[in-house]
């Protein structure tokens, strides 16, 4: 599968825009639960001021207990002595806006309200523990709440009760105090024994308690409940300050988007450079001339650029050595029958260790025909160009060579024949057609091939040469412009056709 590196890209802008949402999403989130968080601090913070106003009004209530006097009165339980210390304790108690002293044998709440009387009840089952705050009143939302702490002597045992009654307007206070946002919601609930639930402190917006959930803070010993709703909803996006922040990060994506792109065509432009100065290599190479340098924009190819231009290098100088040694065919520019046979003699003694090479040897048809009706340029001409087509199409492992004339040879090098037989069908259908002559002749290709492999039982090394050349004899006997091989397997030549052009 292939890419371009416009796709690219776009995989890259596709990516990194995904991934702002994500960041966006995942900050907007984060946003919240910090809020969610600090409101959390808040209300625990408005807790705290609830539950310290009420401790203080339970410490008074307890040093006023401990006093003797107070425990000769509920003694007596003479209502004289009784309503003498009720005034003082009064002014010992913040907030307060009733007192009274309830003696043990008068603590049935004689004198008070039904919900009162029910609350000094429920303390007499508690025993010796001090009660918790409670607003106790039926119907309208109570103005007061009560206090009830015992009274006992020196074994520790009750004789009777406080009983204090507090305005609930400082709760009040507290909780508006705590609001940070008018848009938010506060409320100290009361959990009542039947169940119910008694709203006994409010402030803020109601809305907000329908939209978001409720953090909620327990108070401390008590039945009490401070639920805080934030206002979570983002607030309007195009307004204050906002609005230049917004057109802040659109121009700031905008020139991202543009340098992305400039970076984009950029690099098209060097890498299609460098494309071309890598073909150029190739071009050098195979003329046998590398330059000292060739121009490249990417540093990234520097390092295959050194290697192809030395390998380059050094080819052209092992092309212009063996050009030198004689082994280079002058016209056809391609190995001559002289290196064919030193690199067959290599081949077959290797052959044992390293597995048979395949020799196909082919010759151009009526190749005396083109020399004689068109002179022997258009023949040399019909070399070169045949030649030239082989180079591009036989294998780099492989030995190319011109033994002489037109006849050329192909050494498969370490392929068995099976496998040649399926290479030499490719050559004959990668080869051109026709190949131009001088004057603008144009020559149709036909040629006649014959191919063995080196065999277990062969005593020299030309053996194989001697079976190519047999088979393409039959080839020839058979009409020409097709190939035969030798099996050197098999006692008798097959006259195996492979392929007719």
């Amino acid at each position: 599968m292939t890419t371009s590196l416009t796709r690219i890209q776009v995989y890259v802008l596709t990516t990194l825009l995904l991934g702002l949402g994500v960041m966006g999403y995942a900050g907007y989130r984060i946003a919240a639960d910090l809020q969610r968080e600090i409101t959390g601090y808040a209300a625990a913070h408005i807790a705290d001021r609830i539950n310290s106003l009420i401790a203080r009004q339970q410490n008074a209530m307890e040093k006023f207990a401990a006093r003797p006097d107070v425990a000769g009165a509920l003694r007596r339980g003479r209502p004289q002595d009784l309503g003498r210390d009720e005034p003082e304790l009064m002014a010992l108690l913040p907030h307060a806006l009733a007192a009274r002293l309830l003696p043990v044998a008068g603590a049935d709440g004689a004198g008070l309200d039904p919900a009162c009387r029910n609350f000094v009840q429920h303390a007499l089952a508690a025993e010796n523990r001090t009660i918790a705050p409670e607003f106790h009143a039926a119907g309208a939302l109570p103005e007061h709440y009560d206090l009830l702490h015992p009274v006992r002597d020196e074994n520790g045992k009750p004789i009777g009760y406080v009983l204090g009654s507090f305005a609930r307007k400082p709760l009040q206070e507290l909780v508006e105090r705590g609001l940070g946002n008018p848009r938010e919601y506060l409320e100290l609930q009361q959990a009542n024994a039947d169940e119910t639930i008694l709203a006994i402190a409010t402030t803020g917006d109601r809305a907000a308690a329908d939209t978001v959930e409720a953090v909620a803070v327990a108070l401390a010993d008590s039945r009490w409940t401070l639920l805080y709703w934030p206002r979570v909803t983002m607030p309007p996006f195009f307004a204050g300050a906002r609005t230049f922040h917004f057109l802040l990060i659109v121009a700031a994506a905008a020139a991202m988007l543009a340098l992305s792109m400039l970076l984009h065509v950029r690099a098209r432009r060097a890498v299609r450079h460098d494309i071309v100065s890598l073909g150029r290599i190739f071009n050098d190479v195979r003329a046998g001339s590398v330059r000292v340098d060739y121009p490249m924009e990417l540093r990234d190819f520097s390092s295959v650029f050194q290697y192809l231009r030395e390998s380059g290098k050094r080819l052209a100088e092992e092309k212009t050595k063996l050009k030198d040694m004689g082994l280079i065919d002058h016209l056809s520019q391609l190995s001559n029958r002289r290196h064919f046979e030193m690199r067959l003699k290599e081949l077959y003694d290797l052959a044992r260790t390293h597995g048979p090479s395949s020799v196909l040897i082919m010759d151009v048809d009526h190749f005396k025909k083109v020399n004689d009706n068109h002179g022997h340029d258009a023949g040399d001409a019909l070399i070169t160009g045949f030649a030239a087509a082989l180079r591009k199409t036989v294998r780099q492992s492989d030995v190319l060579a011109r033994l002489g004339g037109d006849e050329f040879c192909i050494i498969y090098t370490y392929v068995p024949l099976e496998k040649a037989i399926a290479l030499a069908e490719r050559l004959r259908k990668q080869l051109p057609r026709e190949i131009p002559l001088t004057k603008g002749i144009m020559h149709n290709v036909r040629w006649t091939g014959g191919l063995s492999t080196i065999g277990e039982r062969d005593q020299k090394f030309d053996d194989v040469l001697w079976r190519a050349d047999q088979a393409m004899i039959k080839a020839k006997e058979a009409g020409r412009n097709n190939t035969m091989s030798f099996d050197p397997a098999n006692s008798q030549m097959p006259q195996k056709e492979i392929m007719r052009s």
